[in-house]
């Protein structure tokens, strides 16, 4: 009679997975740090982007931009950097893996509709939501992650 595999072995079969986590987690978290330190949250940088982006953005897309985006836009920058920062550390960490893969998802889907998306060839929107998703789904923080150690803890819960 075969044994079965410990958790910890199939844990381990998945470290490509830890290195494509750990590669967007560093992205996320030196963006994000580039903005806090660089005064994005204190400047208009962000409503000018957004502005300059929002005539090529989705038609569907454009109000929530001018209406909602735009006039808020320091809201928008201390939620986009903090996001980023947390998101970031979540990833780099492997804490909560799967929702810092959804809240990288949601801010790069958000990323992609202001610019109105773009070819593949000239945008990596298309390319992070793709690997965030490879990371969300092989549950990439229980390899080399805290979530390894909370799934052997707290084996029914979906967040890691």
């Amino acid at each position: 009679m075969t044994r079965p595999k410990s958790n910890r072995q199939t844990e381990t079969k998945l470290w490509y997975v830890a290195i494509l986590r750990i590669f967007f987690g560093y992205y996320f978290f030196q963006d994000g740090l580039g903005k806090l330190t660089g005064g994005f949250t204190g400047s208009d940088a962000l409503e000018k982007w957004l502005t300059t982006k929002a005539t090529g953005a989705f038609g569907w897309y454009k109000p929530f931009l001018t209406d909602v985006a735009i006039p808020y836009h320091q809201l928008f920058a201390g939620l986009v950097t903090w996001g980023m920062i947390v998101a970031g550390l979540a990833l780099l960490s492997g804490l909560l893996t799967r929702p810092a893969a959804l809240a990288g998802i949601f801010m790069t889907l958000n990323f992609y509709l202001a610019k109105g998306g773009g070819s593949p060839a000239t945008t990596s929107d298309q390319a992070f939501m793709a690997g965030l998703l490879v990371v969300f789904l092989a549950r990439a923080g229980r390899s080399f992650g805290l979530d390894g150690w909370l799934a052997r803890r707290y084996p029914g819960s979906p967040l890691w």
